[in-house]
């Protein structure tokens, strides 16, 4: 285990205290498989908007989205079904999360990702939650991750060439061997309490519970005006089941941020990003990358994100995050629209 990589590595536990006056986009992707490793992998997403007024304890659920896939071990789309669009999304059974599946959403149904709704969230980061969710064996089977891949007949993730794939995946870092491959030795996955918030029950829509191998990857936005500025703090998490728990999980990424945008073009004035827990001492680095988005409008993040870090040049997950920002345009557009109506 990397030594730097475990000192700095500290969760942020449950989502902080809603603002007044404040919208909470949260979206969960848990992935499941009921039957056992060689059963269907199930995954199901929930995303909600929740506007808080004055006062905290009276929220307003302003939207909400679904959405359920079955797929194969090698990560093809078998079916996908949600709250809206289930007869286009059915046929993009076949495809892979990622850039086939949002080609697909871009050419298919491009009102989701134009109006940055909760079902577009739910569907551009199926890529990442798929990518990860081998992750849920982890701490289940004797023998981890390799075991799963063992039973479902597919070469361990800890066998696949990553030289490349992000900043820490370069020669030299304490991230891969001397073949390419990522370095599990070194690695450090911190186990943390679950990020399900025990004093606030709106602190979070519904999860899935389930005593199974599982892995979630959860996220949170708040936004809120002030001093005429848009205001940003954003979480995300990758965990996985330690079996015969339900209180803690073992975390795999783990990224914080606060961003401030002009209200006007929704352009990126500042942003800072906390990496709470990342593999590698290497993997300190992403949080500066995302600096290159400032000045640029939040609505080119899906597009410039990718164009401007991809590969060495960033973070896979913190890319995934940055990419999410650009759901704030849509955000502050409700969020406008809920106070305009309140102080009606």
């Amino acid at each position: 285990m990397s030594n730097h990589a475990a000192a700095a590595n500290r969760t942020a536990g449950p989502p902080p205290p809603r603002r007044p006056n404040s919208l909470r986009r949260s979206s969960s992707l848990q992935s499941i498989w009921p039957a056992g490793a060689t059963g269907p992998h199930h995954l199901v997403g929930r995303a909600r908007d929740l506007f808080t007024g004055q006062g905290t304890d009276a929220p307003e659920t302003l939207g909400s989205d679904w959405i359920e896939t079955i797929l194969a071990p090698d990560r093809r789309l078998l079916t996908l079904s949600a709250s809206r669009q289930s007869d286009t999304l059915a046929d993009f059974a076949g495809l892979t999360p990622g850039g086939d599946l949002r080609r697909a959403i871009a050419d298919r149904i491009p009102e989701e990702r134009e109006g940055g709704t909760l079902l577009c969230r739910l569907l551009e980061d199926m890529a990442g939650a798929v990518f990860m969710a081998s992750s849920a064996w982890y701490d289940w089977d004797a023998e981890g991750l390799d075991g799963y891949f063992r039973k479902v007949g597919l070469s361990s993730v800890r066998e696949r060439p990553v030289t490349g794939l992000c900043l820490s995946y370069v020669p030299g870092s304490e991230a891969i061997t001397a073949d390419g491959r990522m370095d599990e030795n070194n690695a450090d996955h911190p186990v943390a309490m679950s990020p399900v918030s025990d004093t606030d029950p709106f602190a979070w829509h519904d999860l899935v519970e389930i005593d199974a191998p599982n892995h979630w990857r959860l996220r949170w936005t708040d936004l809120w005006v002030e001093d005429g500025i848009v205001h940003v703090d954003a979480w995300f998490q990758d965990s996985s089941v330690i079996r015969g728990r339900d209180d803690i999980r073992t975390i795999f990424h783990e990224y914080g941020l606060r961003a401030r945008l002009d209200p006007a073009e929704m352009t990126l004035i500042a942003i800072d990003v906390e990496a709470r827990v990342l593999p590698f001492g290497t993997c300190q680095a992403a949080p500066a990358t995302a600096n290159i988005l400032v000045g640029r409008p939040a609505l080119e993040f899906r597009d410039s994100v990718g164009q401007a870090l991809g590969g060495t040049q960033g973070c896979t997950h913190l890319n995934d995050m940055l990419r999410a920002l650009q759901d704030v345009s849509a955000m502050f557009g409700i969020f406008s629209n809920a106070t305009a109506s309140r102080a009606g």
